[in-house]
């Protein structure tokens, strides 16, 4: 009876954390960033009617600052509740995500694919994409990596996920019973709300985890 009524309070934890993200993540959208690229248009008109040396540079430099302040607020939109995820499901946001990183970190993120279709529902998918997430973010901020792999294909009976990496090589397990943060506390806790395991592999360098999903799972 305990470890059900823990089940059902972490389903509803992770439940309410993903309602709020996406009320965030659509004001950051709806509300900021349209008031953002509104006043943008207002420094754009102001520009025009200003001639003189002096307030034109310092124009340009509140623009600089402007478009990188409505930049940052997309992504930390992107990263509240990427968009791809409930339009275009798991692969296609993991995708884009990595796409993304490569470009902002300069570091080398492939995504791999051996199945002809991956289809898991909206809640799966979204647990998925934050562990993945959890990954990478542990990556960039502790391992010194320079390439991270992802790879996704099935077996007889599940689905596998290898997450593989080049940087600072760290143990899972020691470092989840450790932490004080709640970082790797997520990704377990996201993976038992899931029926996931995960695993992890030993290697010579860098780190390698291997996520099994049962493959009943939409």
């Amino acid at each position: 009876m305990k470890q059900k009524e823990t089940e059902l309070l972490l389903k509803t934890a992770l439940e309410s954390e993903k309602k709020e993200r996406q009320r965030i993540a659509k004001d950051l959208h709806d509300s900021v960033q349209s008031d953002l690229s509104a006043i943008r248009n207002y420094f754009l008109l102001l520009s025009r009617k200003i001639t003189d040396n002096e307030n034109q540079s310092l124009l340009e430099e509140t623009k600089l600052a402007l478009e990188q302040t409505i930049e940052n607020t997309r992504l930390i939109s992107y990263k509240l509740m990427p968009p791809l995820l409930e339009n275009g499901g798991f692969i296609m946001a993991v995708k884009d995500y990595f796409e993304t990183l490569s470009k902002s970190t300069v570091k080398n993120f492939i995504l791999q694919q051996h199945l002809e279709d991956f289809v898991v529902s909206t809640a799966i998918g979204y647990e998925l994409f934050r562990v993945v997430q959890e990954f990478t973010s542990n990556m960039l901020k502790y391992g010194s990596i320079t390439e991270c792999k992802l790879d996704i294909y099935e077996t007889a009976e599940q689905i596998r996920i290898e997450i593989v990496d080049d940087g600072v090589s760290f143990d899972f397990k020691y470092s989840y019973s450790q932490s004080k943060g709640s970082g790797l506390q997520n990704i377990q806790s996201r993976l038992s709300s899931i029926g996931a395991r995960l695993e992890q592999c030993e290697v010579a360098e860098g780190n390698h985890f291997i996520i099994y999903l049962p493959k009943k799972y939409d």
